[in-house]
């Protein structure tokens, strides 16, 4: 019985007929490869460096995919999983290193386990599939169009994960009295009933909110600190801060226009603060 490259008995070379190509030295050495990593039945240390290999190589094609959407939806165009984005998942997927890398990550893993099985039943064919451009695919290149058909089973899952993340801390500090607190440092039921029905209104909006802005308000009423709430979420501070930033010129504009009405009872009690900020200010 003939032995291949790596002397082990019984791999058998691919079958070049007249109707396909000789392959290049480098493909063809990937086919070798395979046949190496199957005969040994992904045990070997070649399996291992290969799979390395395939795993830093997918790891950088994945995040300079994910920072452009028609990459993108070019990689996961032959995916039985359709993959929606969103503004969000865009302004995120392009923005986020921290992201972009938990995303790469649990895709290459997804698809690294299917992949033994995907060689075995001779998946990695160049010579009978050369490709649409004709160009006869590198082994690498191959793992990551693997990738690219359960990223977007991948990305649905984290993105309910991190949505249902999101949701919990927002319900965690989702009391409407809070807010009065926070405002006047009124007392649970002592609130006026202006106050009590501004604070509705404006508890209101927050509600309506995206899962994570509407975590990072609920806890900054709470008294969180910006970059305590991005710990908590796991997001960047600055996602936290624009958040924080939005929200509050939505408020903003509303109160110029006459649209939300702050009772004088908490403008009296701002100015108060104001006054006693000052004046510790000066003492210092």
């Amino acid at each position: 019985m003939p032995k291949n490259q790596t002397g082990i008995q019984g791999t058998q070379k691919p079958v070049r007929t007249g109707r396909k190509r000789e392959l290049p030295p480098h493909i063809q050495a990937d086919v070798d490869r395979v046949a190496d990593v199957v005969a040994a039945g992904f045990r070997s240390l070649t399996w291992h460096q290969l799979a390395q290999e395939m795993y830093q190589y997918a790891y950088m094609a994945l995040n300079s995919a994910m920072r452009r959407t028609d990459k993108l939806m070019e990689l996961v165009a032959k995916s039985n999983t359709p993959l929606e984005l969103s503004d969000g998942d865009r302004s995120t997927l392009h923005r986020n290193s921290g992201d972009r890398a938990v995303i790469a990550v649990m895709t290459i893993n997804v698809a690294m386990e299917e992949f033994p099985k995907v060689l075995m039943k001779g998946g990695y064919d160049p010579a009978g599939n050369p490709g649409k451009d004709g160009k006869f695919k590198a082994l690498k290149s191959f793992f990551v169009t693997r990738c690219g058909l359960v990223f977007p089973r991948i990305f649905n899952n984290w993105k309910e994960e991190r949505t249902d993340r999101f949701l919990r801390h927002a319900k965690a500090h989702m009391e409407g009295w809070r807010l009065a607190h926070a405002l006047g440092q009124y007392d649970v039921g002592q609130a006026p009933p202006d106050v009590v029905a501004l604070c509705d209104t404006v508890t209101g909006m927050i509600d309506t909110l995206r899962p994570r802005n509407r975590a990072v308000w609920h806890m900054t009423i709470e008294g969180y600190t910006p970059g305590e709430i991005a710990d908590a979420l796991e997001i960047k501070l600055g996602d936290v801060n624009n958040a924080l930033y939005t929200f509050r010129t939505k408020i903003k504009t509303l109160r110029q226009r006459g649209e939300l009405v702050i009772p004088p009872t908490l403008e009296a009690e701002w100015a108060r603060r104001r006054e006693l900020d000052a004046r510790k200010a000066v003492a210092r």
